[in-house]
């Protein structure tokens, strides 16, 4: 009897396996992984500000990276309706823009300000995710509608270099009030540099829409952050190792991300891509943190204020494999 129960067992899991490995062999022809080289030019827009336990604004410095070329990879792995995908894209580390600095040491005049060319020195927007593709309609009337799920970080180093400045305050003037940083009594002022490093991780839901007429392909998408984590270091440098100042924002539903691709299908496993994306994060509240001679933190009762924008174009050359 037990060799009978375990000879039927035997043939019942045997012939379960053989119709899942029968089907898995077949299934494997809806395996793809597709593999795109990008080029990528962005403009992007930072700034951030303190406001005084008072509620009133007493420092801004704002980033404005318009000349950022980038290179990178994408890939995506398709099983049936189902898609994994990973991209990353590495800025050239060129000069790319301006930097403002602008302080108001009495309410209502602003008494400093400084400028300063700027360089990238390191960064890195790295996307991963997973999405599945459901197929409405028939023929020439089919659309693809794609629920998704990702994690983005997006971290970008840049240099303020050759800075000039000019002070209207006491504390440079010697003068017995403040003046306007552009009036007749403000001093120029020599500025070292600021360096400055912003690294965002948000975890990202939405959707998109595809269709395929002939060799074209169109997609526009919209994506939104539950919850995003900003950290961004501001080091001023000066004769000796110089200040940091450090935010941490969190933020809720405020990062949002929409994009729009054009595509040409030179053949059945070649794709020339033309993307649009635009992001942005309105005004953030957070906290601040002082650092004198290293980074350490230190919370004082100031609050800071962060928010940026990114515009980009891309063009991708994708092999299907």
């Amino acid at each position: 009897m037990k060799k009978f129960i375990f000879c039927l067992s035997f043939l019942i899991v045997s012939s379960f396996a053989s119709k899942i490995f029968c089907q898995e062999k077949s299934e494997l022809k809806k395996l793809f992984f597709n593999a795109a080289i990008t080029t990528a030019y962005s403009s992007e827009k930072y700034e951030y500000s303190l406001i005084e336990v008072s509620g009133k604004e007493n420092s801004r410095l704002e980033w404005e990276a318009d000349y950022l070329f980038k290179l990178g990879l994408k890939g995506a792995l398709k099983y049936g309706g189902l898609e994994f995908f990973a991209s990353a894209l590495f800025p050239l580390p060129l000069d790319c823009g301006k930097m403002y600095d602008s302080d108001w040491r009495t309410e209502g005049i602003k008494t400093n300000l400084s400028i300063h060319d700027l360089a990238v020195k390191f960064g890195c927007d790295a996307r991963l995710g997973i999405k599945y593709n459901f197929e409405l309609g028939s023929g020439n009337k089919a659309v693809t509608v794609s629920p998704i799920l990702a994690i983005s970080n997006s971290y970008i180093s840049l240099a303020g270099q050759k800075g000039i400045g000019w002070g209207g305050d006491i504390a440079h003037t010697g003068l017995a009030r403040d003046y306007s940083w552009d009036s007749e009594y403000a001093v120029k002022v020599k500025k070292f540099g600021i360096d400055f490093t912003s690294n965002a991780t948000s975890a990202l839901l939405g959707g998109e829409v595809s269709k395929i007429y002939r060799n074209i392909f169109v997609r526009a998408g919209i994506l939104s952050s539950p919850y995003t984590f900003i950290l961004s270091v501001d080091h001023h440098l000066n004769k000796e190792e110089g200040n940091y100042y450090q935010l941490a924002q969190q933020a809720f539903f405020r990062v949002w991300d929409f994009y729009a691709a054009a595509g040409f299908f030179v053949n059945s496993k070649n794709v020339l891509l033309f993307t649009t994306d635009f992001s942005f994060c309105p005004t953030t509240p957070g906290n601040f943190y002082v650092g004198y001679y290293k980074i350490e933190n230190t919370l004082v009762e100031e609050t800071s204020r962060f928010s940026f924008s990114k515009f980009s174009l891309n063009l991708s050359w994708q092999i299907t494999f």
